[in-house]
């Protein structure tokens, strides 16, 4: 693909020159040099979006020599999810960014491009480090040079497919918009590099302000899309696992959360000028090393979402060695140190202390997060590579979300710069209505006295904050953005409290056609299989309960690609609390009534009137299958004279899929087929088999855990309104900077 490869080389060339074009600018102001680095800037996006173009057209005319298209997509793919392939590897997603960072970098000219040249240096620089990785791991390869056996010209006749828990229609949504906010986060960047070269340590507030509020707010709508993707597609009932790859974007919001409230105390007050420094490089720097946990293989074996290693460790620990190095030169070079502080207001009580508190507690929860989300990497340094447990993490949040509340409870009601409350009315008003409100919760159900608390504090937070959006939207609107998106975290972590502490599940095993009653009040029927054209079969399930009468249909399906059974579940919402149902197995008729037995070499169990004694292994190997086959001594206990028999069930590997016979026990209706192998414990797993069910004929067997998740709505509709407070502040500060 020599197209695709001049289009990339074209852009890093001309990035190169656009970056050296503004660093001259910064230094001698000549216009001769500025129209030079502009004009270098538009080549270098048109590159960018050629070779975007480009990649599209291969994958879109399903041309599998290319190897990135071959790896992602294939034919049976529809072009929705054909379409998403496009960023499912990791150079499709430098790419994603690339296109991000010019259109970034398009509004940067457009505004502070001839004022603020260095702003546009250091967004240049960091695309040219991106268009050097696409050199070294380029999206147009060819089958051949990435598989040494694969010969020169070779087409493959199909793809290697997309993996089916990315054939989502949120995953076609949550990846781009995650890279919005990723990308952005280098204009952050970019202002404060600037920053500090010029010694400028409050004129870029006004500037990155409303840069920082989009960056969270997009950053923020990402990982609520994925969390919403997990809720309804992976099956554990839950939104966030605390997975690596998730606290990788987790810090950086973080990080940009706090900076926006620093930024509005540095604005208003003069304070926090380094801290705001330190948090806009930080919140850059600290997706540069998310990007290196992901990409670089580390988390491969703790994460479901990571990448596996690609050979481009050193290009990205050069990535953020560069620019750490940068920023550190550039802040102990500036005279940041030696400048003093700009002190709080009188008192204790005041905005800019709450507001602090608040960001204090963000600014800790990104330094565990990140020291946990690491910790696969230092932990080899002692032996084998480690992760923390989702336990280290829980621990952590309770008293740093008790320290963000109290934060979003005091800063609301107290003024800049004197002390003491400004609506004692409100305070009143809301912290009665806490304590009525968290005694009907402890009536329904919460009993710890931490989570009471937290219950507490959440419904005091909602309720001050509400009463400021309501008071601010009768007479200045625009500033109301704050505190709804704090009215949003208040309704989120109500909700997470509720759908947690009054979540009920139960296992239930469904003969097909036989309604069975569960315990929490619904009565649940499986009607059969249904099968669909992509090969995802999906079970129908008719339920009856609290929501009405209603059909299900979960997915439980065999795919090819994973080598493994995909169990997708089915999510009926309601307003006060979702019925979730996610499939655990699925038995065939002939198989459905069946013990499953363990046994060692030597070993012996019963199985109603069996006697089984696993003797040993005979294992063969051939060319494209690897058999092993168990030798059992079977003993039938059926009327007076038991007998023996030696049975030799089998399983094997073929064309990477396992496959087992069945073997019938002579003289019995009992069959039995081996479920498993362990040979280096000399182990395997048995399943005997009976064809006849109590009560009449055999049945398809299909097994479900259905859970209630009360209040769950709320989650989601906090996160709506948090988005939506961020985007109504980002429309204030845009238009109080006067330009973007």
């Amino acid at each position: 693909m020599i197209l695709g490869i001049l289009f990339i080389s074209v852009a890093f060339v001309a990035a190169v020159v656009a970056a050296a074009g503004f660093w001259q600018v910064h230094r001698t102001g000549e216009e001769a040099l500025y129209n030079l680095a502009r004009r270098s800037f538009y080549l270098m996006g048109l590159g960018i979006v050629l070779s975007m173009g480009y990649l599209m057209i291969q994958i879109f005319a399903h041309n599998f020599q290319v190897n990135y298209v071959y790896s992602y997509s294939s034919r049976e793919l529809n072009p929705f999810y054909l379409f998403s392939t496009f960023w499912a590897g990791q150079e499709g997603t430098f790419l994603l960014w690339l296109f991000y960072g010019t259109i970034y970098g398009l509004i940067l000219l457009a505004t502070v491009g001839r004022t603020r040249p260095l702003v546009l240096f250091y967004m240049m620089l960091v695309q040219v480090f991106i268009l050097l990785i696409l050199l070294a791991k380029n999206p147009f390869a060819m089958i051949w040079h990435v598989y040494d056996q694969v010969p020169v010209g070779f087409t493959p006749p199909d793809g290697a497919g997309l993996n089916p828990l990315l054939q989502n229609p949120w995953m076609v949504i949550h990846p781009p918009t995650l890279f919005v906010g990723y990308s952005s986060t280098m204009v952050v960047f970019a202002f404060v590099m600037d920053a500090l070269a010029r010694k400028d340590f409050q004129g870029w507030v006004k500037r990155a302000q409303p840069w920082a509020v989009f960056s969270a707010m997009i950053l923020g709508t990402g990982i609520i899309l994925g969390g919403y993707w997990a809720y309804v597609t992976l099956g554990w009932g839950g939104y966030w696992g605390w997975d690596p790859v998730e606290n990788s974007s987790l810090v950086p919001w973080l990080l940009m959360v706090a900076l926006v409230h620093g930024l509005m105390i540095q604005k208003k007050r003069g304070s926090l000028v380094r801290t705001n420094l330190l948090l806009g490089a930080g919140a850059f720097l600290a997706v540069l090393w998310g990007s290196f946990l992901t990409r670089s293989g580390v988390l491969a074996d703790f994460s479901v979402h990571s990448f596996a290693e690609s050979g481009l460790n050193l290009y990205l620990t050069a990535f953020i060695v560069v620019f750490s190095g940068l920023f550190l030169i550039h802040f102990f070079h500036s005279g940041i140190l030696s400048r003093g502080g700009t002190p709080f207001g009188a008192g204790f009580l005041n905005r800019e202390t709450g507001m602090f508190a608040g960001m204090f507690a963000l600014m800790i929860t990104a330094a565990f997060v990140l020291l946990g989300t690491s910790a696969p990497l230092y932990t080899r340094l002692f032996g084998k590579p480690q992760n923390v447990s989702t336990q280290f993490y829980n621990i952590l949040s309770i008293p740093i979300t008790i320290l963000i509340l109290l934060a979003l409870i005091v800063a609301p009601v107290v003024a800049w710069n004197t002390p003491g409350l400004r609506n004692r009315r409100a305070v009143t008003l809301s912290a009665l209505a806490g304590v009525l409100v968290t005694l009907v919760a402890f009536v329904l159900g919460i009993r710890q006295p931490m989570s009471l608390v937290l219950f507490y504090l959440a419904v005091v937070a909602l309720s001050v904050n509400a009463e400021v959006v309501v008071r601010l939207l009768t007479r200045k609107p625009a500033k109301a953005g704050g505190y709804l998106a704090h009215v949003g975290v208040g309704i989120m972590i109500i909700g997470i409290l509720t759908s947690s502490l009054y979540d009920r599940s139960e296992k239930l095993t469904l003969p097909q056609g036989v309604p069975q009653q569960s315990s929490l009040g619904y009565k649940v029927q499986f009607v059969g299989l249904v099968s669909a054209p992509d090969g995802k079969d999906r079970a129908r399930l008719i339920v009856e309960g609290k929501l009405g009468r209603y059909e299900a249909y979960p997915r439980f399906y065999y795919s090819d690609y994973t080598q493994s059974y995909m169990a997708n579940p089915d999510v009926k919402m309601g307003l006060t609390k979702d019925v979730y149902i996610s499939p655990i197995s699925f038995v065939p008729a002939d198989q459905a009534n069946q013990n499953v037995i363990e046994l060692k070499k030597g070993e012996s169990a019963s199985s109603g009137p069996l006697g089984i004694t696993f003797e040993r292994f005979e294992v063969s190997m051939g060319a494209q299958q690897q058999k092993a086959t168990a030798v059992l001594q079977v003993q039938v206990n059926q009327g007076n004279y038991p007998q023996t028999h030696t049975l030799k069930p089998s399983i094997w590997m073929k064309a990477g899929k396992l496959t087992s016979d069945v073997v019938q026990v002579p003289g019995t209706d009992y069959r039995l087929r081996i479920e498993s192998v362990n040979a280096s414990e000399g182990k395997l797993t048995l399943a005997v088999l009976n064809p006849t069910q109590e009560g009449g004929e055999a049945r398809d067997v299909f097994a479900v855990e259905l859970s209630e998740k009360p209040l769950i709505s709320l989650v989601w509709l906090g996160t709506v309104v948090l988005v939506f407070g961020f985007a109504l502040s980002l429309v204030y500060r845009a238009q109080a900077s006067g330009k973007v």
